[in-house]
């Protein structure tokens, strides 16, 4: 019964939390996204896991793996459908280009550093550095969230805003897909008789997976069903694909991810999914948020150290990767920070993290770093989301792409 009550506790919570949770007009611009976003749910996760208040038992958080199933279908398939062919032409080859060199850059950064410091510590199981490949995977995602908190409060345009926000909207795919070949690689050999294509498997599983579950949706969408039913299917479709993706010890990021940019580019009905996804988007991802903050462990100090490692070199790989841009954006001032405006993080990280927890605890239960970098992880995220935002606008300002709604143009204020 206490079981019962507790998943139910956590449903009515998101439910609530969705309404009051996100109101942030008179915050300052750091403390909007760390609102916005919804990460001091994973606070509040945390103070009711099993760490502090122990109202959610490790068994609660067992039974609430369906709704973490949920949270990463969902945040998959809502990503993937920005990826409109159509949308994503506008933008030259070379600022797509930026984008996944400075990903590319940034895990290379993050991973090896962290690997270097649990080898350092005596610390070279498989399982503990795949988990170090996933956080690094984590790291090249930023928040579009963060972008368009930037860009409300104020009046935004010009060469360095624009790039900021493809970068922002679509660094999040190289994430996912890094994370994918992590699984690939870290999977321990199975015997396959009927397809033996060694580490492949991995990641041709979620691509079958993704093309049933967008070939299903094509199929049972066409009569354009009522908007109850809709959501209903959606988020049966979004659970489903989820749930077999992890059930098969893959990826549910990159299956979901990859059935929102079927339905993206082949489904007329495109716009009518991401406005039902919108608008359940919040209570979905609180709930999600929620079961993550009441996984966090915070019971070994090598934390402290992981998530120092974890800022740094996250910092120094989006400074260095932006540094990539500067053809691109000529000899304006801030040209050379351009990686400044790529620090914040949000929910595709906290996901990345969350589906690194399921999957490699699960194949690697010894593996002694796998809870500690979620939890540096986890931690690490919250800082940018506080700090990245103002640091972003800085940056606009000081290349004179900020102008007051009044005001007009500003230039050397910061």
């Amino acid at each position: 019964m206490r079981l019962l009550l507790t998943v139910l506790a956590f449903v009515l919570l998101s439910l609530i939390g969705a309404k009051l949770g996100f109101r942030s007009r008179r915050a300052s611009l750091g403390f909007r996204l760390f609102l916005s976003s919804g990460s001091h749910f994973v606070l509040i996760g945390f103070l009711l896991g099993p760490r502090v208040a122990g109202l959610v038992t490790p068994s609660v958080t067992e039974a609430l793996a369906p709704f973490v199933a949920l949270g990463l279908g969902w945040i998959g398939m809502l990503f993937g459908l920005q990826f409109d062919r159509n949308d994503l032409g506008s933008f030259r080859r070379s600022e797509h280009a930026v984008v996944v060199l400075q990903a590319l850059l940034t895990w290379a950064l993050v991973t090896g550093g962290l690997v270097g410091l649990l080898l350092l510590s005596g610390t070279d199981d498989a399982g503990s550095l795949a988990a170090a490949s996933a956080a690094g995977a984590a790291s090249c995602a930023s928040s579009p969230t963060g972008t368009a908190v930037v860009f409300g409060s104020a009046r935004v345009s010009g060469p360095l805003s624009r790039l900021a926000s493809l970068t922002t909207s679509l660094d999040g795919a190289i994430a996912i897909a890094l994370l994918a070949g992590v699984y690939a690689i870290a999977h321990p050999g199975v015997a396959a008789p009927l397809l033996d294509i060694g580490p492949l498997r991995w990641i041709v599983a979620p691509i079958l997976i993704a093309l049933l579950f967008g070939w299903t949706f094509l199929s049972l969408s066409r009569e354009k069903p009522p908007a109850e039913e809709f959501v209903l299917f959606l988020l049966a479709l979004a659970l489903i694909l989820a749930g077999t993706s992890l059930s098969l010890a893959s990826s549910a990021l990159f299956a979901s991810w990859l059935t929102g940019v079927f339905i993206a580019n082949l489904s007329p009905l495109r716009k009518r999914v991401y406005a039902a996804l919108s608008t359940w988007e919040k209570p979905v991802h609180v709930l999600f948020l929620l079961v993550a903050g009441a996984l966090l462990g915070l019971d070994s100090w090598h934390v402290v150290p992981l998530i120092i490692a974890y800022l740094v070199l996250r910092t120094a790989g989006k400074l260095l990767g932006g540094a990539l841009a500067r053809p691109l954006l000529g000899p304006r001032a801030g040209a050379g920070l351009f990686g400044a405006t790529l620090l914040s993080q949000g929910g595709v990280s906290i996901a990345i993290a969350m589906s690194a927890l399921l999957v490699l605890g699960s194949e690697f239960p010894g593996s002694p770093a796998v809870s500690v970098l979620f939890d540096a992880v986890i931690l690490g995220i919250i800082v940018f989301e506080v700090a990245g935002p103002p640091i972003m606008r800085r940056t606009l300002d000081r290349a004179g792409e900020i102008r007051d709604r009044e005001n007009g143009p500003r230039r050397g204020t910061s």
